[in-house]
């Protein structure tokens, strides 16, 4: 009975390495398993990349061509480290394309700039990331531009590329800040401009001791070219709690707008968010006990759910980096990236 009890732990403890997950955890085996499609081992690009740092970092994301050609990429941002009094910043992009064939690596133009969050496709073909353009092969783009401090989040219309986040340097805000790039890659007329996230009589007084902490954070935006409408997702980290609205683009960059104007979200839940992303057709939360939930939403004009939610056992750790490539129609792919495995994983669709 011992012996076949030890032989039951082994195969299991294989079976759990082999899907890279938490043996005796809460989600020990991912529901999603069953819908691995392909994996690269990153690891050898990854410690060029280090060069031996003891610590390095990761980013993942995926960008969505809108163009006709389709090239989405997926983009891991590897970053050591810098050595104690460096200032010399090495962090490089891995270029793929979403077969997870790697393309290139991409640099910053010099060690003085960095990779940051927004990540996009721009209106020129090219890939935003922060502040730098790259190509969609890895390479540099045709220029820098000037480092604005925002993160967020990035799409294009076709011709303009614009960026919206919470404020620089803010735990929480009332307001979002956007910025409007011109074909040129100078500012519009109004740009860079604020948007209210509620109106100014709605918001606690600023002698509020905890009032630093008790607005919003943007988590999610999502931009449909056919109806050029935005959705943002919102979270509100004092009440646990995930907002979205949508409102025209039009509407999202004249001054004087209120995201929410009457104070309700168009739909709410309740989420300690480990992490979210959300995209034209609904919202995917990875929930810190390891249950990964997908909830459908209308594309079009009045935001709310449809259907019921999709949920599946995920993923317990909070170390692994996951990206999704939502197409509107099949196939469209998860992505999981395990920095203690240097795997890479993608996963057909399951919502």
């Amino acid at each position: 009975m011992v012996d076949f009890l030890r032989r039951t732990f082994i195969i299991a403890a294989a079976a759990c390495a082999l899907a890279s997950c938490d043996f005796m955890g809460v989600t020990p085996f991912p529901g999603f398993v069953d819908k691995t499609d392909l994996a690269v081992d990153l690891g050898s690009r990854i410690d060029s990349i280090s060069n031996g740092a003891s610590s390095v970092t990761f980013d993942l994301n995926v960008v969505k061509d809108p163009s006709a050609s389709q090239q989405h990429r997926v983009l891991l941002l590897v970053e050591p480290q810098s050595g104690a009094g460096s200032f010399s910043y090495t962090g490089q992009e891995i270029v793929m394309d979403q077969n997870l064939a790697v393309l290139g690596q991409a640099k910053t133009a010099t060690s003085l700039d960095y990779f940051s969050k927004p990540y996009a496709y721009a209106h020129n073909g090219n890939i935003l990331i922060g502040y730098a353009l790259i190509t969609p092969q890895g390479q540099p783009g045709s220029q820098t531009l000037s480092a604005t401090g925002l993160e967020g989040f990035a799409f294009t219309d076709g011709t303009d590329t614009y960026v919206f986040a919470t404020p620089s340097g803010s735990y929480t805000s009332f307001d979002l800040s956007w910025i409007d790039y011109l074909p040129g890659w100078g500012y519009s007329l109004n740009s860079p401009g604020t948007l209210s996230i509620i109106p100014a009589a709605m918001r606690p007084s600023t002698s509020d001791p905890n009032y630093a902490n008790l607005g919003y954070q943007l988590i999610g935006l999502s931009y449909n070219a056919s109806s050029a409408e935005l959705t943002f997702v919102l979270s509100q980290p004092a009440q646990g709690t995930i907002l979205a609205r949508r409102i025209p683009l039009a509407t999202a960059i004249t001054p004087g707008a209120v995201l929410m104007p009457t104070g309700a979200a168009d739909v709410s839940l309740e989420s300690d968010r480990p992490y979210v992303s959300s995209d034209i057709g609904g919202l995917f939360l990875v929930r810190r006990e390891g249950w990964m939930d997908r909830y459908p939403w209308t594309q079009t004009g009045a935001l709310s759910f449809v259907g019921s939610k999709t949920e599946i056992v995920g993923d317990r750790s909070l170390s692994r980096k996951y990206a999704f490539l939502e197409t509107g129609s099949p196939p469209s792919y998860m992505y999981r990236f395990d920095p203690s495995s240097r795997i890479l994983t993608r996963y057909r669709r399951w919502w």
